[in-house]
Protein backbone atom coordinates (compact mmCIF):
# COMPACT_ATOMS: atom_id res chain seq x y z
CA UNK A 1 0.00 0.00 0.00
CA UNK A 2 1.23 3.46 -1.24
CA UNK A 3 1.53 6.37 1.05
CA UNK A 4 -1.16 9.07 1.34
CA UNK A 5 -0.67 11.30 -2.01
CA UNK A 6 0.37 14.54 -0.22
CA UNK A 7 2.76 12.61 1.38
CA UNK A 8 4.40 11.63 -1.76
CA UNK A 9 3.97 14.96 -3.27
CA UNK A 10 7.47 16.76 -3.69
CA UNK A 11 7.69 19.43 -2.17
CA UNK A 12 7.80 22.47 -4.59
CA UNK A 13 9.40 24.62 -2.34
CA UNK A 14 12.53 22.54 -1.48
CA UNK A 15 12.90 21.75 -5.51
CA UNK A 16 12.53 25.32 -6.29
CA UNK A 17 15.04 26.91 -3.47
CA UNK A 18 17.67 23.89 -4.45
CA UNK A 19 17.44 24.76 -8.16
CA UNK A 20 17.94 28.09 -7.48
CA UNK A 21 21.12 27.25 -5.09
CA UNK A 22 22.53 25.36 -7.90
CA UNK A 23 22.15 27.78 -10.38
CA UNK A 24 23.46 30.85 -7.99
CA UNK A 25 26.46 28.69 -7.47
CA UNK A 26 27.14 28.46 -11.08
CA UNK A 27 26.95 31.71 -11.30
CA UNK A 28 29.32 32.83 -8.51
CA UNK A 29 31.90 30.21 -10.16
CA UNK A 30 31.62 32.11 -13.36
CA UNK A 31 31.59 35.72 -12.13
CA UNK A 32 34.33 36.02 -9.64
CA UNK A 33 34.93 39.30 -7.84
CA UNK A 34 38.66 40.17 -8.60
CA UNK A 35 37.39 40.45 -12.84
CA UNK A 36 34.62 42.49 -11.70
CA UNK A 37 36.53 45.25 -9.52
CA UNK A 38 39.17 45.12 -12.20
CA UNK A 39 36.44 46.47 -14.66
CA UNK A 40 35.27 49.21 -11.86
CA UNK A 41 39.01 51.10 -11.36
CA UNK A 42 37.42 53.71 -13.78
CA UNK A 43 34.31 53.88 -12.03
CA UNK A 44 35.71 54.30 -8.03
CA UNK A 45 36.10 58.33 -8.18
CA UNK A 46 33.19 59.08 -10.47
CA UNK A 47 29.70 60.32 -9.65
CA UNK A 48 28.43 56.55 -10.57
CA UNK A 49 30.26 55.04 -7.97
CA UNK A 50 27.48 54.50 -4.82
CA UNK A 51 25.31 53.45 -7.64
CA UNK A 52 27.41 50.84 -8.21
CA UNK A 53 28.23 49.95 -4.85
CA UNK A 54 24.54 49.75 -4.64
CA UNK A 55 24.00 47.12 -6.93
CA UNK A 56 26.93 45.13 -5.63
CA UNK A 57 25.98 44.78 -2.88
CA UNK A 58 22.28 44.01 -3.92
CA UNK A 59 24.06 40.92 -6.03
CA UNK A 60 26.27 40.00 -3.71
CA UNK A 61 24.69 36.86 -1.81
CA UNK A 62 23.12 35.75 -5.50
CA UNK A 63 27.09 35.70 -6.78
CA UNK A 64 28.22 34.39 -3.07
CA UNK A 65 31.21 36.98 -2.58
CA UNK A 66 32.69 37.42 0.90
CA UNK A 67 31.52 40.84 1.96
CA UNK A 68 35.03 41.21 2.74
CA UNK A 69 35.51 41.85 -1.12
CA UNK A 70 33.27 44.97 -1.26
CA UNK A 71 34.40 46.37 2.28
CA UNK A 72 37.72 46.71 0.89
CA UNK A 73 36.69 48.34 -2.19
CA UNK A 74 34.86 51.04 0.38
CA UNK A 75 38.20 51.72 2.22
CA UNK A 76 39.59 52.09 -1.14
CA UNK A 77 37.23 54.58 -1.85
CA UNK A 78 36.01 56.24 0.96
CA UNK A 79 38.43 55.95 3.13
CA UNK A 80 38.13 54.88 6.90
CA UNK A 81 36.14 57.95 8.47
CA UNK A 82 33.58 57.58 6.13
CA UNK A 83 33.86 53.96 4.54
CA UNK A 84 33.27 52.18 8.11
CA UNK A 85 29.79 53.26 8.46
CA UNK A 86 28.89 52.71 4.83
CA UNK A 87 30.59 49.36 4.87
CA UNK A 88 29.05 48.08 7.93
CA UNK A 89 25.12 49.37 6.45
CA UNK A 90 26.50 47.36 3.58
CA UNK A 91 26.78 44.56 5.00
CA UNK A 92 23.81 44.40 7.16
CA UNK A 93 21.50 44.90 3.79
CA UNK A 94 23.36 42.33 2.08
CA UNK A 95 22.75 40.31 4.72
CA UNK A 96 18.93 40.98 4.56
CA UNK A 97 18.42 39.44 0.87
CA UNK A 98 18.79 35.98 1.51
CA UNK A 99 17.42 35.92 5.20
CA UNK A 100 14.09 37.76 3.79
CA UNK A 101 14.27 34.71 0.83
CA UNK A 102 14.84 31.51 3.49
CA UNK A 103 12.02 33.55 5.88
CA UNK A 104 9.62 33.38 2.95
CA UNK A 105 10.48 29.91 0.77
CA UNK A 106 11.29 27.74 4.45
CA UNK A 107 11.09 24.91 2.98
CA UNK A 108 10.32 21.92 5.12
CA UNK A 109 11.20 18.66 3.33
CA UNK A 110 14.24 16.45 2.90
CA UNK A 111 17.42 18.16 3.26
CA UNK A 112 16.68 21.73 3.46
CA UNK A 113 13.84 20.47 6.02
CA UNK A 114 16.49 19.28 8.49
CA UNK A 115 18.38 22.23 8.08
CA UNK A 116 15.27 23.93 8.52
CA UNK A 117 14.95 21.72 12.15
CA UNK A 118 18.61 22.33 12.96
CA UNK A 119 18.21 26.47 12.57
CA UNK A 120 15.70 26.24 14.98
CA UNK A 121 17.53 24.34 17.53
CA UNK A 122 20.43 26.39 17.28
CA UNK A 123 18.82 29.62 17.33
CA UNK A 124 15.88 28.29 19.67
CA UNK A 125 19.71 27.73 22.32
CA UNK A 126 21.31 30.61 21.57
CA UNK A 127 18.73 33.08 20.70
CA UNK A 128 18.63 35.57 18.20
CA UNK A 129 20.79 38.18 18.56
CA UNK A 130 23.18 35.89 20.48
CA UNK A 131 23.16 32.99 17.37
CA UNK A 132 24.15 35.66 14.56
CA UNK A 133 26.92 37.50 16.51
CA UNK A 134 28.36 33.96 17.53
CA UNK A 135 28.03 33.03 14.02
CA UNK A 136 29.59 36.07 12.10
CA UNK A 137 32.17 36.07 14.40
CA UNK A 138 33.18 32.58 13.23
CA UNK A 139 34.54 32.30 9.75
CA UNK A 140 30.89 30.80 8.64
CA UNK A 141 29.55 31.60 4.79
CA UNK A 142 27.37 34.48 5.01
CA UNK A 143 24.73 33.19 3.10
CA UNK A 144 24.39 29.89 5.26
CA UNK A 145 24.21 32.15 8.52
CA UNK A 146 21.49 34.61 6.81
CA UNK A 147 19.57 31.55 5.35
CA UNK A 148 19.26 29.74 9.20
CA UNK A 149 18.05 32.54 10.79
CA UNK A 150 15.82 33.38 8.13
CA UNK A 151 14.08 29.74 8.12
CA UNK A 152 14.42 29.65 12.30
CA UNK A 153 12.33 32.99 11.88
CA UNK A 154 14.58 35.34 13.52
CA UNK A 155 13.37 38.81 14.27
CA UNK A 156 14.44 41.09 11.82
CA UNK A 157 16.10 43.62 14.38
CA UNK A 158 17.76 40.90 16.20
CA UNK A 159 19.68 39.49 12.92
CA UNK A 160 20.14 43.09 11.82
CA UNK A 161 22.36 43.92 15.52
CA UNK A 162 23.65 40.80 15.47
CA UNK A 163 24.86 41.27 11.79
CA UNK A 164 26.10 44.65 13.02
CA UNK A 165 27.90 42.99 16.13
CA UNK A 166 29.21 40.13 14.28
CA UNK A 167 30.88 41.49 11.13
CA UNK A 168 32.40 44.79 13.10
CA UNK A 169 36.07 43.26 13.45
CA UNK A 170 35.68 41.71 9.61
CA UNK A 171 34.66 45.11 8.14
CA UNK A 172 36.93 47.12 10.23
CA UNK A 173 39.81 44.54 9.51
CA UNK A 174 38.66 45.19 5.12
CA UNK A 175 38.11 48.58 5.45
CA UNK A 176 41.18 49.67 6.80
CA UNK A 177 43.32 46.91 4.56
CA UNK A 178 41.47 48.42 1.14
CA UNK A 179 42.11 52.16 2.50
CA UNK A 180 46.03 51.35 3.21
CA UNK A 181 46.27 49.66 -0.69
CA UNK A 182 48.45 51.90 -3.02
CA UNK A 183 46.45 49.63 -6.01
CA UNK A 184 43.36 47.73 -5.65
CA UNK A 185 43.56 44.31 -4.96
CA UNK A 186 41.90 41.32 -3.63
CA UNK A 187 44.75 39.52 -1.60
CA UNK A 188 43.86 41.35 1.42
CA UNK A 189 40.30 39.52 1.33
CA UNK A 190 41.61 37.04 2.91
CA UNK A 191 41.51 37.15 6.33
CA UNK A 192 44.72 37.33 8.63
CA UNK A 193 45.00 33.93 10.28
CA UNK A 194 45.06 35.49 13.60
CA UNK A 195 42.15 37.35 13.22
CA UNK A 196 40.40 34.25 12.07
CA UNK A 197 41.48 32.66 15.15
CA UNK A 198 40.30 35.58 17.36
CA UNK A 199 36.89 35.42 16.06
CA UNK A 200 36.79 31.68 17.01
CA UNK A 201 37.46 31.97 20.03
CA UNK A 202 34.88 34.80 20.39
CA UNK A 203 32.28 32.92 18.94
CA UNK A 204 32.97 30.30 21.49
CA UNK A 205 33.22 32.45 24.15
CA UNK A 206 29.39 34.08 23.04
CA UNK A 207 28.05 30.77 22.74
CA UNK A 208 29.40 29.60 26.41
CA UNK A 209 26.32 30.38 28.39
CA UNK A 210 23.79 28.38 26.31
CA UNK A 211 25.96 25.40 25.46
CA UNK A 212 26.64 25.40 29.49
CA UNK A 213 22.83 25.42 29.79
CA UNK A 214 22.28 22.79 27.21
CA UNK A 215 24.92 20.40 29.11
CA UNK A 216 23.35 20.84 32.53
CA UNK A 217 19.72 19.90 30.60
CA UNK A 218 21.06 16.85 29.15
CA UNK A 219 22.70 15.79 32.16
CA UNK A 220 19.37 16.04 34.32
CA UNK A 221 17.48 14.25 31.79
CA UNK A 222 19.85 11.62 32.22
Amino acid sequence: MTGKPDQMRPDRRAIGAGALLVTLMAIGLLVRPAAVLDQLRALLFSPWFPVVLVGLYLVRPALAWPIAAISILVGYRYGVVLGLPVALVGAVVTSLIPYAVARTVRPEAGWFGRFTDGSERYFGGTGGFRGTVAARLAPTPPEAISAAAGVARVPVAAFALGTLVGELPWTIAAVVAGHSMRRLTLSAAAPDPWLVVAGVVAAAIVLAGPALRYARRRRAAE
